[in-house]
């Protein structure tokens, strides 16, 4: 599993951003102007936060992970800088979807990556603390793909999204969607009740190593 972005020189990197900015500014232009003409002009307001929230992350996740405040633990997993004892982690976003999901393969196989991609992630996340323990972090994460039977599986619990979170989640909903139409292969709308948090010690998932071992054998064995 690669992350074809990564692969592109500094150049084509930074060209694939600008042609991503030049479409959002001219689209939001054509949108703008087709607005006032129809006298709804306030509509471009909405447009924009829309639009942003799907271009945002081509740009936001490479400078986090160019200044550190992210980090890769699978091309499909990422998670913030450690901040007083708590590691907040996050599933693949759109920009990510896109650099490593192959159109070719089928809805089945790509949802099949994705939890291999997360798996992996975990993996690495506890090959990095299994010999610092106890660790004493605390992990967090919300995700629309993993099930609370699953998480439980992992010593995670599912807990409430506080406001401000699921604020940000609704803000996304383009975005999310985009991402899960991705997966599917065809457009799909990502149902928000499905979008859950859960927490849990680090501690505890480490001990759940090879459950995850073995569950990626599977994975892996059925994506053959």
């Amino acid at each position: 599993m690669e992350h074809t972005f990564y692969l592109l020189t500094r150049q084509q990197q930074h060209a694939f951003q600008l042609k991503l900015a030049g479409l959002f500014i001219v689209g939001n232009l054509v949108l703008a102007g087709l607005f006032f003409m129809l006298s709804v002009l306030f509509l471009s307001i909405f447009a924009v936060s829309i639009s942003l929230s799907v271009f945002a992350p081509f740009i936001d996740i490479p400078s986090g992970i160019k200044a550190g405040s992210l980090k890769y633990y699978s091309p499909l997993l990422i998670g913030e800088k450690v901040k007083n004892a708590r590691l907040v982690l996050h599933g693949g976003s759109l920009f990510d979807y896109y650099f490593v999901l192959d159109s070719k393969d089928s809805a089945q196989q790509r949802t099949k990556q994705v939890f291999s991609g997360y798996i992996e992630g975990l993996l690495t996340l506890i090959s990095e603390y299994e010999n610092h323990q106890p660790t004493h972090i605390t992990l967090k994460a919300s995700s629309y793909i993993i099930h609370p039977r699953t998480a439980n599986k992992l010593g995670l619990r599912q807990v409430e999204t506080d406001p401000l979170q699921r604020f940000i989640l609704y803000f996304n909903f383009i975005n999310l969607s985009c991402a899960m139409s991705l997966i599917k292969g065809k457009f799909t709308l990502v149902n928000m009740k499905k979008v859950y948090t859960f927490e849990g010690d680090l501690d505890v998932l480490i001990t759940k190593k090879q459950y995850l071992v073995k569950l990626q054998q599977r994975i892996k064995g059925l994506g053959e």
